[in-house]
């Protein structure tokens, strides 16, 4: 964890690949300095569900949300505005032999 993404970062290190995940598991997480976050899901298959996670602690972490529950592959973003985390990530719920999601992030 060597960046931090958001506000403090300049406009070209707001947005960072999470990485891609291929089994139910998570991302690594990234240190952020902002409040309002967009996370792009670029789903391949059928039946991926990706929770996107907030920590403050970079130990302890919740959902942004609700899960997203891709039924079929293609681009989707998911806008949290007003969310206060000193870390975040996605964590995989869902996911068939075969597919993946790969999890992009920007925040500010």
């Amino acid at each position: 964890m060597a960046e931090v993404y958001g506000s403090w970062a300049s406009r070209r290190k707001n947005i960072v690949e999470l990485g891609t995940l291929t089994s139910l598991s998570s991302t690594d997480y990234v240190e952020v300095s902002g409040e309002n976050f967009t996370f792009v899901h670029n789903i391949t298959g059928n039946n991926v569900t990706v929770r996107d996670e907030g920590s403050l602690d970079g130990v302890s972490w919740f959902a942004l949300d609700t899960e997203k529950a891709h039924g079929q592959t293609g681009i989707d973003a998911q806008f949290y505005p007003n969310r206060i985390v000193r870390y975040v990530r996605s964590t995989l719920t869902a996911v068939g032999a075969g597919e993946s999601a790969t999890i992009t992030m920007a925040c500010d």
